[in-house]
C-alpha cells in the first residue's frame, strides 16, 4: 500500500466538498493521513472533511487552502470534532495567514519550526474559543479538598496515560501479527512516529499481558505494568504482586524491582 494508491480517494474528496485546486504539498498530506488511518483500520476522512471546511468556509480563510495551514488545522480539530458547526465558526476568529506574517514579523522562528508553532497557535486559540475558562468558585476549597481533588486529578490522569498506551500497544500488535518481518515491522512504525524500537517492545509487551485484564491495568501506573511484564520478573513474584493489585493494595515499580533484587516481595 503505497501513498499514491490514496490520489484517487482525496480527489473524490475534494470534489465532494467542492473544494478548489489544491497544491500537491496539501494532496500529500491528505494522502499521508489516509495511509496512516488506514494502518490501523481507522477511516480519516472525516478530519478531512472537516479541516477543509474550517478553513474554506470560515471568513477570511480561503488563502489559506495551502501548507502549512491545513497541517496546522489538521493536527488542531480532532479535539472538537464533535463541536461541527461551532468549531468551522470559531475559524471566523482565527485569521490563519494573518498568524503566519506575525510569526514571521517577529523573526522569532526557524523556517524549519514553522509547522509546529503554527499548530500550536492554533490549537490555543480553539481551546480559548471553544472552552473559555469558568469563572472561580465563591467559596475557596480548604487545602484538604484541594489535596484530594489533586490527588483524584493525578489518579485520572495517570490512568488515562495507561488507557490510552495500552490502546496504542493493542494497535502496534495487531499491526505486528500482520507483518511478520522485523525489517517491514520496524519501518511501518517508523513511518507511523516511533522511532524507538524498545518503547514499541514494551507498549506490545504490556498489552499482550494486561490488555486483556482491566482489574489490573486501571489500578497501576504505567511504570508498575512495565515492571510486571518485564521479563527480569519472574512468575511466581508477578502474581504475588498481581494479588496485592486485586486486594485493592498500592503496588508501585519500584517496590518490584526490590523484590527482584531482594527476593520475593522485597524480603531479604
Amino acid at each position: 500500500m503505497k501513498l499514491g494508491h490514496f490520489a484517487a480517494e482525496v480527489r473524490g474528496i475534494l470534489d465532494a466538498i467542492e473544494a478548489p485546486p489544491a497544491d500537491g504539498d496539501v494532496i500529500t498530506k491528505f494522502q499521508k493521513i489516509l495511509y496512516w488511518a488506514r494502518l490501523f483500520n481507522e477511516d480519516s476522512r472525516g478530519q478531512i472533511v472537516l479541516a477543509c471546511r474550517c478553513i474554506l468556509e470560515s471568513e477570511g480563510n480561503q488563502d489559506a487552502f495551502r501548507q502549512p495551514f491545513v497541517s496546522a488545522v489538521l493536527s488542531s480539530v480532532g479535539k472538537f470534532a464533535d463541536r461541527g458547526l461551532e468549531l468551522v465558526e470559531a475559524f471566523d476568529q482565527i485569521d490563519l495567514v494573518g498568524i503566519l506574517e506575525q510569526m514571521r514579523a517577529l523573526e522569532f522562528f526557524y523556517q524549519s519550526d514553522v509547522p509546529s508553532a503554527l499548530a500550536s497557535i492554533v490549537r490555543n486559540k480553539l481551546r480559548r474559543i471553544l472552552s473559555p475558562s469558568q469563572p472561580e468558585p465563591v467559596k475557596a476549597p480548604s487545602g484538604k479538598e484541594r489535596r484530594a481533588a489533586d490527588k483524584q486529578i493525578t489518579a485520572a490522569a495517570n490512568r488515562k496515560i495507561v488507557e490510552q498506551k495500552i490502546e496504542l500497544g493493542r494497535k502496534l500488535a495487531a499491526l505486528r501479527d500482520t507483518i511478520p518481518s522485523n525489517q517491514k515491522f520496524g519501518w511501518a512504525v517508523r513511518k507511523l512516529g516511533y522511532d524507538d524500537p524498545l518503547h514499541v517492545a514494551e507498549l506490545m509487551r504490556v498489552t499482550r499481558l494486561y490488555g486483556a485484564r482491566p482489574e489490573i491495568f486501571r489500578n497501576v501506573g504505567w511504570r508498575t505494568l512495565r515492571e510486571l511484564a518485564s521479563s527480569a520478573t519472574s512468575e511466581s513474584q508477578r502474581k504475588k504482586f498481581e494479588a496485592l493489585v486485586l486486594a485493592g493494595k498500592r503496588v508501585s515499580g519500584a517496590e518490584i524491582i526490590r523484590a527482584r533484587v531482594c527476593g520475593p516481595l522485597g524480603t531479604a
